[in-house]
């Protein structure tokens, strides 16, 4: 077992409130972490990640969480920072289960609740160094799979990443040489993964809005915005990638997709259009390849989102009608309570 150093490596640590940064540090250097830059501000921090290669991020996300979660989904995509993969360990105050849930989303590594021994800190961060997950891309996340085995299936298969931290506290030579390559290979397969999510979202949205004539309707309607956000991305994706080709597609998709208007009664033709510039940005991505070996899976997808609107549906529809039951109920009573005597005696 290759000995662990934790001075050679560098680590970027986040924290407003300069109390905490100052416990924060503390544990980092006594875990054995000599090279520490610490940070306050979000612009700082942004500069930072930008302008450095630190193999370990530490911030604190209580009171920036917003800010701070969309940071890390900036990261993961490549869009801050040259390493999308660098280990990152959130610390938080805050014990409320929501802000702990978007913690874990946003594609962060671990999650620590303070207060916290240096004991329990440097255990899980032996866990990020020894048994950190391999990733997992899908249309709205990329990040660590932390899906069970009961849950995984071949249509989102995990992607192993690089891991400096790693290779730098165990001095693994090979491994940092080729560090570029290491990180090239595994930003390729991510951004080939990311963008064929991207499209079957947008293909998944339009199927759904499609089946509506063909399988009675879906309550709910297009969301003409979503499918901006995802053709937008998806063209940002090919372009980065240097695809020219793809761009242009993407950009009549762009363009067919604001011909729909709000959404509502969108011509059959214009929707099957979208889904094919969608598909088709995707193959001219790919060099050839298709969504079509996702058929599967979009029509699982569909079928699934069917089912669960439609449940949804039915479920507030015996809602309504039992608040109206319990209101018409109450009305009677009131009219029962209110009656004159003579009418209640001749009820008798």
């Amino acid at each position: 077992m290759a000995e662990i150093d934790y001075a050679r490596a560098s680590v970027l640590l986040f924290d407003p409130v300069h109390v905490n940064q100052r416990t924060t540090r503390y544990a980092l250097f006594e875990i054995g972490f000599r090279q520490i830059e610490c940070v306050s501000s979000l612009s700082d921090f942004k500069s930072a990640i930008a302008d450095s290669a630190p193999t370990l991020i530490v911030a604190e996300s209580s009171a920036t969480d917003a800010d701070i979660f969309n940071l890390v989904r900036s990261v993961r995509r490549g869009e801050l920072g040259g390493n999308p993969f660098v280990v990152m360990l959130l610390t938080t105050w805050s014990r409320d289960t929501g802000h702990i849930r978007k913690a874990i989303e946003c594609g962060a590594d671990d999650v620590i609740v303070r207060p916290f021994s240096t004991m329990f800190a440097e255990e899980r961060v032996k866990t990020l160094i020894k048994g950190r997950k391999d990733f997992i891309v899908t249309s709205d996340y990329i990040g660590p799979d932390r899906r069970k085995d009961t849950e995984r299936s071949t249509d989102a298969p995990p992607i192993a990443v690089p891991n400096f931290l790693k290779a730098t506290v165990e001095n693994d030579e090979q491994a940092l040489n080729n560090g570029k390559q290491w990180v090239r290979e595994a930003r390729d397969a991510v951004t080939s993964e990311r963008v064929r999510r991207v499209a079957m979202r947008i293909v998944i949205s339009v199927e759904l809005e499609a089946s509506k004539t063909d399988e009675g309707k879906v309550p709910v309607a297009l969301d003409v915005n979503d499918l901006q956000r995802g053709a937008r991305e998806l063209r940002a994706h090919v372009l980065r990638a240097g695809r020219r080709e793809a761009a242009e597609v993407a950009e009549a998709l762009i363009e067919q997709i604001a011909a729909l208007g709000d959404g509502r009664n969108a011509p059959p033709a214009a929707l099957k259009l979208a889904k094919e510039l969608a598909m088709g940005s995707y193959a001219a991505f790919a060099n050839g390849d298709t969504i079509e070996r996702s058929k599967n899976e979009i029509g699982r997808t569909v079928s699934n989102l069917r089912k669960r609107l439609q449940a949804r549906a039915e479920a507030n529809q015996r809602k309504a009608e039992l608040a109206a039951q319990a209101a018409a109920a109450q009305t009677a009573d009131d009219a029962g309570q209110d009656g004159s005597p003579d009418i209640k005696r001749a009820a008798m």
